[in-house]
């Protein structure tokens, strides 16, 4: 009895799964395709156009300063050379932790105005799913899915109008699935 039991749930837990519909979509698709996205996109590079403006500030006096000790480094006292060498030695550092520190804010500013594209997208997705009976959504330019069927249920345009994501995606840079070419 207790056999039959639990062959009935199986069957049932088994049935109940293979009418689940499962659908994929393009994250990188949709975001790239928010108007929000471009604004996103320019801030990050206008922020990284102001870093490397100081960078290459920091880089001329570094090669002004080297090439001074490298043409007159002979004609200099020890003390003074020391202290030259001392200074180049203290811009190289300056410059490296410059970089470090530059890299890791645009990195937090990058994610801190993401945050609200995928808050957007999140919400569409899931939107998407209950309107439409989707159990799962796979998302394949986490290329975690290695196969689905080209014909199946591609939920990425419905998502895309419920978040007003209408901006064209140049396809270079669209992630393609694994396993294709």
């Amino acid at each position: 009895m207790k056999k039959l039991a639990l062959g009935i749930l199986l069957l049932a837990g088994t049935s109940t799964f293979a009418q689940q519909k499962i659908g994929h979509l393009n994250s990188s698709e949709i975001l790239q395709a928010l108007p929000e996205y471009k604004q996103m996109s320019d801030a990050v590079e206008k922020k990284k156009g102001e870093y490397a403006k100081v960078m290459e500030t920091m880089y001329s006096e570094y090669e002004k300063k080297a090439k001074d000790i490298q043409d007159n480094g002979d004609k200099m006292t020890q003390l003074i050379l020391d202290s030259k060498v001392q200074e180049v030695k203290d811009l190289e550092k300056r410059i490296g932790d410059f970089e470090q520190k530059a890299q890791s804010d645009l990195q937090s500013y990058a994610q801190e105005l993401m945050k609200p594209l995928n808050d957007k997208y999140l919400k569409g997705v899931k939107e998407v799913a209950k309107e439409n009976g989707y159990a799962y959504i796979l998302d394949i330019a986490a290329g975690g899915v290695v196969y689905f069927p080209e014909t199946g249920s591609d939920v990425t345009p419905l998502v895309k109008a419920k978040i007003g994501a209408t901006l064209p995606v140049p396809s270079a840079n669209t992630p393609k699935p694994a396993g294709t070419k």
